[in-house]
């Protein structure tokens, strides 16, 4: 082989290493950049997850648990562990788990909401769920679900009532209580 030939050779291969070289750096930088969107991804999931499933505290012992949205077998877990906690955490008496925001409810969801409320009433607090539309009714009542284990009630302020009452409160129009000292002018 002639010399210049060989050096164009060598240059050959120097730039093909180089360029192997290059591409590899370039391969792992797309490989971290994808995994830290991936977990970055996961994070706000899980954050969204936490925020669309809050338990509310509204009185001492009484819980609000409200619903909206699409729900999964991911999401009825963590409704599951976050009323549960809930629960624990405020020594509940009861809890008003209010589902108008929900379209619709498959067997397995509603499967693991009885499991929800029966685990809750395992722990001392009833489960008063509200809000059941007709659609999400009819779709219970046609896939078979035991509702007689539910303490359902219609709408939302129907339930806090019930719940008030359970805790032993009794609710009074403002214009029955009679004022006690006259009303400062």
């Amino acid at each position: 082989m002639k010399q210049p030939e060989r050096a164009s050779l060598e240059r050959f291969e120097s730039f093909m290493s180089l360029k192997k070289v290059a591409f590899f750096d370039i391969a792992l930088i797309v490989d971290v950049l994808v995994f830290e969107r991936e977990r970055v991804i996961r994070q706000q999931q899980e954050a969204i997850r936490e925020l669309s499933t809050p338990v509310l505290q509204v009185r001492n012992r009484m819980l609000l648990l409200p619903i909206i949205g699409i729900i999964d077998t991911l999401r009825a877990r963590l409704i599951t562990e976050s009323l549960l906690s809930s629960v624990r955490q405020n020594r509940a008496k009861v809890v008003v788990m209010d589902v108008t925001g929900v379209a619709t409810i498959d067997s397995k969801v509603a499967n693991h909401i009885l499991q929800t409320v029966t685990a809750a009433r395992l722990m001392g607090a009833e489960v008063i769920v509200t809000g059941l539309s007709a659609d999400v009714a009819q779709s219970l009542a046609a896939i078979g679900i035991d509702l007689s284990k539910l303490n359902t009630v219609g709408d939302l302020q129907g339930g806090m009532e019930e719940a008030e009452q359970i805790l032993g409160y009794r609710v009074l129009q403002a214009s029955a209580v009679a004022p006690t000292a006259p009303l400062a002018s």
